[in-house]
């Protein structure tokens, strides 16, 4: 089995845990919410990949704050942890991914994310390569403006980036944009 059938097996692996984690689990469980959905695997007209992407992920509750304050500042200091994974529909680059997701309320029902974090990917690395992404481990970064349809139903509209920040020889990136739905643990 090859290093990219590995990583690509673990990918779906991981997204099937995070897609089939149950309210019932909820009560006890750390993750406050779990979001799928499809995003266009690449947008920018540079990278020949195409397809679309499985998207899944989880994002685990934010620490207590010792002072009860809900202020935007406080949200600010206390990101809420992510974990997810994009899967390729056709074998081009899937990616498992981790960080940090910070997000304000605009409106009652709108809401705007960002995350910082890194991705392992199973894309072409290293020099040799063309349209390389460089390093196997890669940043990633990404932007959601979000509408909640209810307490515990919300519609995210999505952008992500994915790239080594010229930290290596060559730095290709891929930016994926879509719709995930996201469901509110209780």
């Amino acid at each position: 089995m090859t290093g990219r059938s590995i990583v690509s097996c673990t990918t779906l692996a991981l997204g099937l845990s995070l897609a089939g984690t149950t309210a019932a689990l909820a009560q006890s469980a750390p993750i406050e919410e779990v979001r799928a959905g499809v995003l266009a695997h690449s947008v920018e007209p540079s990278n020949a990949e195409s397809g679309a992407d499985l998207n899944v992920e989880a994002l685990f509750r934010r620490s207590t704050p010792s002072s009860g304050d809900g202020s935007l500042l406080a949200q600010a200091l206390r990101p809420r942890v992510h974990l997810g994974a994009s899967v390729n529909t056709i074998g081009e680059t899937s990616q498992l991914y981790a960080g940090l997701t910070w997000d304000a309320k605009l409106m009652p029902r709108l809401r705007l994310e960002l995350t910082l974090g890194g991705a392992l990917h199973n894309g072409p690395a290293g020099d040799g390569f063309p349209d390389s992404y460089g390093c196997a481990l890669n940043f990633r970064e990404s932007a959601s403006l979000g509408y909640a349809i209810d307490d515990t139903w919300t519609v995210y509209g999505t952008v992500a980036h994915m790239s080594n920040a010229n930290l290596c020889d060559q730095n290709s990136g891929i930016t994926s944009a879509g719709m995930r739905l996201g469901y509110k643990l209780k």
